[in-house]
């Protein structure tokens, strides 16, 4: 049995939490089995500039990361505000990954510790964790409303794309005093809306993330939704392309109306993209 630290709690917080990435290898393999952590991955974990905007492919594992994120920061930053915000269903199940990545951490310290250090929630429901050092993680659906919060240690933005405009105004404000991290994380969604003119703003350090840099996504899958879905399809979707939005409306229109989804073997292909169309595709 190794040898343990005499002041657990200290060498928690200079050596695993200190170090962001190994705090996300330790949580993400017991809470969702992953392997390693990909290269865009851990640069998106360690970077601590103000504004950084995330264009990424579905199924990049965005979400989680950023998920991992934000339970790092409430963990290491006594009595500070974590905003996730965006529309409810995408906010809810950001919301799991949370409680995920804390589960797979405190799991972690018991078996470490045999139950002497333990993380703990005096909150703990559907949209809010709060911790015994009263940090605190908030997941809301994002809309003008959102502005009823202040000086927030992080805001992160999720499918940005399908956040109102009015929604990312509001959230600005709140940020002056604090002088937080904002986030802005999406895969396109056509030339308007602020998560495509954001992209021009030079305040952000920017990750464009298409699949080819994803290893765990399958290239043989990625042509077989090309040939059944079309280029502009896998170009928006996977390769980060912003499409002009005669192109973007061509595609939903096309997928949703040319297809007939009662043929095998397409059925399982296009009940997936219709209900990532419609927002209903659990998104990772």
């Amino acid at each position: 049995m190794p040898r343990l630290p005499s002041d657990p709690a200290a060498f928690e917080r200079d050596v695993i939490l200190a170090d962001i990435e190994r705090f996300a290898s330790i949580t993400t393999k017991r809470a969702w089995g992953w392997e390693y952590i990909d290269p865009w991955q851990r640069r998106l974990l360690k970077c601590e500039d103000r504004y950084i905007w995330v264009n990424a492919s579905r199924q990049s594992g965005k979400s989680s990361t950023l998920m991992v994120k934000t339970v790092h920061g409430a963990i290491t930053n006594p009595n500070s505000l974590s905003l996730i915000l965006a529309k409810q269903e995408q906010a809810d199940e950001d919301m799991r990954k949370c409680k995920d990545i804390y589960n797979a951490y405190n799991d972690y310290l018991k078996e470490r510790y045999g139950g002497v250090l333990v993380l703990e929630l005096i909150e703990d429901n559907k949209h809010t964790m709060e911790f015994a050092h009263r940090a605190r993680i908030k997941a809301l659906a994002a809309t003008e409303r959102s502005r009823g919060y202040s000086a927030p240690l992080r805001v992160t933005i999720d499918e940005a794309r399908d956040v109102p405009d009015e929604a990312f105004v509001a959230i600005n404000p709140m940020l002056i005093v604090s002088q937080g991290q904002l986030i802005l994380g999406s895969t396109p969604g056509g030339t308007s809306g602020f998560f495509s003119t954001e992209r021009q703003n030079p305040r952000y350090v920017r990750f464009v993330v298409p699949y080819t840099e994803c290893p765990r996504i399958s290239r043989d899958e990625i042509e077989i939704e090309r040939q059944i879905y079309g280029d502009a399809y896998i170009k928006q979707e996977y390769s980060c392309e912003f499409l002009d939005e005669i192109s973007a409306i061509f595609t939903e229109k096309a997928l949703n109306e040319s297809m007939d989804d009662t043929e095998e073997p397409m059925l399982g292909h296009m009940a997936h993209i219709q209900k990532m169309i419609k927002g209903e595709a659990e998104l990772i």
